[in-house]
C-alpha cells in the first residue's frame, strides 16, 4: 500500500521487515495509523538455496565461475540469494514511502555479532563516550580492529555506568549493505535476527508479562540465540552455534531415515503420523534424543546469563524461531527447567488483514517463523 502525502503527515506510515535466514527470507508488511494502531497488511516467504549463506555470510566466489555440464555458468551464493530476493520483491514491489528494516541471520562468534554488559567508571567531567568506547576496546573479543562497536546505556549510579556493547565484524556490515543496495533497498535501518524477535516479544507482551525476568531463545536453522529481558528491559543475548533445526534433522535422518523437507513438514504440521512406517512413538523417542542436544545448548546460554553478577531469578522462558514449533519441544523445556515456557507467537496480539493468512489465521509455525520479521516492521522511529 502506498501512503498519500496527506497520510503521512497525519502520521500514518508503512514498515516492512525482511528476515534473511539461512533457510529463508521472510518478509511482513505493517500499517502504522495515526494513534499508534499496527495491522499486518501482507506476509510472505521465499526459500534460501542451500549454502547461499554460511555463518551468516554471504558466499561469494573469487575468479570465473565454474560451468555445470550443459555449459551453463553456476551461480554462487551472492547470485542466488539475489534472485531468491528478487521472487519475493516482484511478488511485493515497494514505493518510495515504505521504510524498510532488514535482519541477517549472523551470532556471536566466526563473522558475528557480539553483545555483553560492561561497568564503567567515568572520572568527574570525564568524555563518557571516549572511555566506554576505549574501555570495551580493550577487552577481547571487542578488541578486533575489524570490528564496529557501538553501547547502549542501561543506568548509571555515581561515577558507575553499565552498558550494552554491540560489536559487528565492519566486513560483515558491508557485504550485506551492499547485496541490500544493489538489489535497489534503501534500509531505514539494519539488526540482527534475535533483536528482531525481542521486539516482537517486548511490542506484544501484557504489561504484567513484561515486568517478569525472561528468556527470549530464537532456535534457527543453523544456529540458536538466547536474548534476556529484566524488568521490561534488554539485559544481553548469547548465540549458541550448535543449537538449531539442522542438529534436530540430523537426529531424526539417523532414527527414522527421512531428510530435512520430511523434517520440516512434521514441524510445521506438528503431526507425528506422516512419518511413513513409524509410530508416533517412534518419531516422539527419536525427538526426545534430539531435544537433549538441544537442551545442552540452551542450559550453556541460561548459565551464562546466571552468572552475571546482575542476574535475576528467571520467571519465564520464550520459544521462537523455526525450532519453536518442534512438537513436544516446549514441555520438555518446561519440564527439565522448571520454568513456565511459552512461545513468543505475538501475532496473536496483532491485528492482521484477513486477506494476508485467511479467515483460519496464521499457524503457530508460521506465528514463530514470521515473528523476527514482524518485530521488524514494528520499529519506531
Amino acid at each position: 500500500m502506498a501512503l498519500s502525502l496527506i497520510a503521512r503527515i497525519r502520521g500514518e506510515r508503512v514498515t516492512v521487515g525482511i528476515d534473511v535466514g539461512h533457510y529463508s527470507i521472510k518478509y511482513v508488511k505493517v500499517y502504522h495509523n495515526s494513534r499508534g494502531g499496527k495491522v499486518v497488511v501482507d506476509a510472505d516467504l521465499e526459500p534460501v538455496p542451500d549454502g547461499a549463506i554460511v555463518n551468516g555470510e554471504i558466499q561469494r566466489r573469487e575468479g570465473d565461475a565454474p560451468a555445470d555440464a550443459e555449459g551453463k555458468k553456476i551461480k554462487d551464493g551472492f547470485e542466488l540469494l539475489s534472485d531468491a530476493l528478487t521472487k519475493l520483491m516482484l511478488r511485493h514491489p515497494l514505493d518510495a514511502t515504505t521504510d524498510i528494516v532488514a535482519s541477517v541471520n549472523c551470532g556471536a562468534g566466526v563473522g558475528g555479532v557480539l553483545v555483553d554488559r560492561l561497568n564503567v567508571k567515568i572520572p568527574k567531567n570525564g568524555n563518557e563516550s571516549a572511555i566506554i568506547l576505549q574501555t570495551a576496546q580493550s577487552r577481547p573479543p571487542f578488541d578486533d580492529q575489524d570490528n564496529v562497536i557501538d553501547y547502549e546505556v542501561n543506568s548509571r549510579e555515581g561515577d558507575e555506568v553499565k552498558v550494552n556493547v554491540v560489536a559487528a565484524k565492519n566486513s560483515l556490515l558491508d557485504s550485506w549493505a551492499q547485496f541490500f543496495t544493489m538489489k535497489g533497498l534503501k534500509l531505514s535501518a539494519m539488526d540482527v535476527d534475535i533483536f528482531g524477535l525481542l521486539n516482537s516479544y517486548m511490542a506484544t507482551v501484557s504489561d504484567e508479562e513484561a515486568n517478569k525476568t525472561a528468556a527470549i531463545i530464537n532456535i534457527g536453522e543453523k544456529k540458536m540465540s538466547l536474548a534476556f529481558v529484566q524488568n521490561g528491559v534488554f539485559h544481553s543475548m548469547r548465540s549458541m552455534a550448535g543449537g538449531s533445526l539442522d542438529m534436530v534433522i540430523a537426529k531424526l535422518g539417523t532414527h527414522l531415515g527421512i531428510d530435512a523437507a520430511k523434517a520440516h513438514e512434521v514441524f510445521e504440521k506438528g503431526d507425528l503420523s506422516i512419518v511413513d512406517g513409524f509410530s508416533e512413538a517412534d518419531v516422539e523417542e527419536a525427538l526426545k534424543i534430539a531435544f537433549e542436544d538441544l537442551m545442552g545448548q540452551i542450559e550453556m546460554g541460561l548459565r551464562y546469563y546466571e552468572t552475571s553478577e546482575d542476574s535475576m531469578n528467571l520467571e519465564k522462558i520464550y520459544l521462537g524461531g523455526g525450532g519453536a514449533s518442534i512438537p513436544g519441544f516446549k514441555a520438555y523445556v518446561a519440564e527439565r527447567t522448571g520454568v513456565e515456557t511459552d512461545t513468543v507467537n505475538p501475532f496473536r496480539y496483532v491485528e492482521c488483514d484477513s486477506k494476508v493468512f485467511g479467515e483460519n489465521g496464521i499457524s503457530l509455525a508460521l506465528s514463530n517463523i514470521y515473528a523476527p520479521a514482524l518485530g521488524l516492521a514494528m520499529r519506531k522511529f
